[in-house]
């Protein structure tokens, strides 16, 4: 048979149980503290080794894409001056092509403007010509009004 429960035994059983409950959280913060602070310790030191493992991963890295750039930068080069070598040859044969165009258009035009000139002075020779007899005659004028003019007078 059971015995009776006594409120003492529960009021005890009760204390006893607040007393190791108040233990336990105080060795679980304690626990808690120590591992938050070995926690907080590996994380720094994790986050320290892989800073270093970046860092030295874009040193890597870094030096890689310089060297890649460079041996790019070369073929590119190589390529260009090519290209630049074609561009000057061609553009060269299309000087020379325009260079011989306009020569012929500078001797046909000249040709041109000869005999323009050629006309122009045979209509001036005609007009000088036709002055000079004008002015024979002029002179023809003149000499007999000097003459009349110089009868009069004596």
């Amino acid at each position: 048979m059971s015995r009776p429960v006594d409120p003492s035994d529960l009021d005890r059983l009760g204390g006893d149980l607040r007393q190791e409950m108040a233990t336990t959280g105080s060795q679980l913060r304690q626990e808690i503290a120590a591992t938050g602070s070995q926690l907080r310790q590996e994380i720094r030191n994790t986050a320290e080794q892989v800073r270093a493992d970046l860092r030295q991963e874009i040193r890597d890295t870094a030096e890689q894409v310089r060297t890649d750039l460079r041996q790019e930068m070369g073929t590119m080069g190589t390529q260009l001056r090519q290209e630049i070598r074609d561009g000057d040859a061609e553009t060269r044969r299309h000087m020379d092509f325009l260079h011989a165009q306009l020569l012929e258009r500078m001797d046909a035009t000249a040709a041109e403007t000869r005999r323009h000139f050629g006309v122009v002075a045979e209509d001036l020779q005609s007009d000088i010509k036709a002055v000079a007899e004008g002015l024979g005659a002029l002179d023809e004028k003149v000499e007999r009004f000097r003459g009349e003019v110089g009868q009069e007078f004596a």
